[in-house]
């Protein structure tokens, strides 16, 4: 009897021993599943709060990978790197964490190690670049981050503590997307503990200074995002970005809202009509960022859509027969392994973009190209790329002012409003004998040519190709590219009535080429394509 007695109590000695650890394992495991819950709903802020809490608690390396990951999501990067160092303390880096590491060691100027970091993703995924771009550019950091003389760039003054974003030109102003704090009305999104994104307008005054934003109608602007917008047609079309709440996907799916664009036109009172979706894609992916070409023709934009590249890509839609048309991934060349978001086509052909796959000052950066099959990426560098998200390039028509925004220090608040001037270089002063001794500034003469297509081969193309386009000229030119163009004009806006025809036709990569007079760029004048054809019959051409 006494020994059942006894092994009573020693049961209930082991019992009240186990009971708090049992306790503690369940609110452990309720703390793991919250901090998951909030990081699936973008809530990134309060995720990191609940896994620094678990992290107190237990050494555990995920959990340091999950804090590091919040802050780097909320651009806490400081906080970041102290996350990723103690990950790093524990064991060995997974591999994508290694590049994230160097990610945020670049975005915070400590290129020495951030190097070491990338050569060690390098080597742990050699079928994955993003690496070798970043190792390039550290190989010439000093000449990325060599401001260039001819870009002047300033704080907007219309920013908000909060994010202010992604500019279009209209109306004698600008439309762009905020987060501003006087609208949040109560409601804020979890991701950023602010207002949800709405689309503002702001004008300038005589003086030349943006008054203070309005809000567009509440047609446009719902309870959840609008964001970057696309004007067109003299500002009476516009295409947008919005959360698409009606979407079966998103309530048979996760919750998540995704991005659609949406289309409002102007009705004969000036207002906007009601906006209507622009189906490119299944609804159970996001689409935004939208940029028009001065036709209206093509739609340049953003998507996570299947059978891109990377995250989010860059594509382009053709509008015709009132529709737009299935979208056209813009290719490897432009679009990598990262996210490209915010194109924005100039009227000149150039497309301007944001990426962080392509190699550069960290976060994200503003990238230029021309699109095509052999389109050639070029970063913006300093002071217009920074080490931080750098991002939204627009430029008005005559290419001399525009904006993008960014995150980077010295800011107002979140993402903020950069804009900036572009002033030419001088031209070269040349003296002229004469009986005296007189200095005169010489004009340097310019031509507009649309270029239909640049080649290594020096081979003509087929008649099916050129199909029935006369006049177009080739030019051997000193650099080894041979050059197919149709006309010279002395202005632009006849260039680009021409490039408009030319794109008519199907030619959809031709753009506006400004060069000084083809015998400075050519090793002779240029050849008519239909002479060649005679020619050089005999050989393969190259289409």
């Amino acid at each position: 009897m006494k020994r059942s007695v006894t092994i009573f109590f020693l049961f209930l000695l082991v019992f009240c021993v186990e009971l708090p650890a049992q306790n503690d394992d369940a609110k452990l495991k309720k703390k793991k599943a919250r901090a998951e819950q909030l990081f699936t709903r973008f809530n990134y802020r309060e995720a990191a709060l609940l896994y620094e809490e678990i992290a107190q608690e237990v050494e555990d390396q995920a959990i340091y990978l999950m804090v590091a990951d919040c802050r780097h999501k909320t651009g806490d990067l400081s906080l970041a790197e102290e996350w990723y160092r103690k990950a790093a303390e524990v064991g060995e880096l997974p591999i994508e964490e290694q590049y994230k590491f160097a990610e945020v060691l670049m975005s915070n100027g400590k290129y020495d190690e951030a190097e070491q970091w990338y050569k060690a993703h390098a080597q742990s995924a050699p079928g994955d670049d993003r690496s070798q771009k970043k190792l390039a550019v550290l190989s010439r950091i000093v000449d990325y981050q060599t401001k260039e003389a001819n870009y002047n760039v300033q704080l907007a003054e219309i920013n908000s503590p909060y994010s202010d974003f992604g500019v279009t030109f209209y109306e004698g102003g600008i439309i762009f997307a905020s987060a501003r704090e006087e609208v949040a009305r109560g409601k804020r999104y979890a991701r950023t503990n602010s207002a949800y994104l709405d689309l503002y307008q702001s004008k300038y005054d005589d003086n030349g200074t943006l008054t203070a934003p309005e809000k567009l109608p509440k047609n446009i602007n719902t309870r959840y995002h609008e964001g970057p917008a696309a004007l067109y047609d003299d500002g009476e079309k516009m295409i947008f970005t919005r959360n698409n709440p009606n979407s079966k996907a998103t309530k048979k799916q996760d919750g998540t809202i995704r991005l659609q664009l949406f289309f409002a036109e102007k009705k004969e009172d000036g207002s906007w009509g009601q906006p209507e979706l622009i189906q490119l894609a299944e609804e159970k992916y996001s689409v935004g960022h939208p940029s028009v070409s001065v036709d209206g023709t093509l739609l340049y934009f953003s998507s996570d859509m299947p059978g891109g590249q990377g995250g989010t890509d860059l594509y382009r839609s053709r509008f015709s027969n009132g529709n737009w048309n299935t979208p056209e991934n813009l290719g490897a060349g432009i679009n990598t392994k990262g996210n490209e978001m915010f194109p924005f086509i100039h009227r000149d052909g150039t497309l301007y973009f944001t990426s962080d796959g392509h190699g550069g000052l960290g976060g994200l950066d503003i990238y230029q190209t021309r699109p095509g099959a052999r389109a050639s990426v070029q970063n913006l560098k300093a002071p217009v790329n920074s080490g931080r998200d750098d991002f939204a390039f627009v430029l008005n028509d005559s290419g001399d002012f525009g904006f993008f925004s960014s995150n980077r220090s010295g800011g107002v608040g979140d993402d903020d409003l950069y804009q900036f001037t572009i002033s030419m270089p001088e031209p070269p002063e040349e003296t002229i004998a004469e009986d005296t001794t007189t200095m005169v500034k010489v004009e340097p003469e310019y031509v507009y040519t649309v270029q239909i297509l640049a080649l290594l081969n020096p081979k003509t193309v087929r008649r099916s190709f050129l199909k029935d386009l006369e006049g177009v000229l080739k030019h051997d030119g000193k650099d080894g590219f041979h050059r197919y163009t149709y006309g010279e004009y002395t202005g632009l806006d006849n260039a680009l009535q021409t490039l408009e025809m030319i794109r008519s036709r199907g030619y959809d990569d031709a753009f506006i080429r400004k060069v000084q007079r083809y015998s400075e760029l050519s090793d002779g004048p240029g050849r008519s394509v239909e002479e060649l054809y005679l020619v050089e019959s005999t050989e393969d051409p190259v289409f």
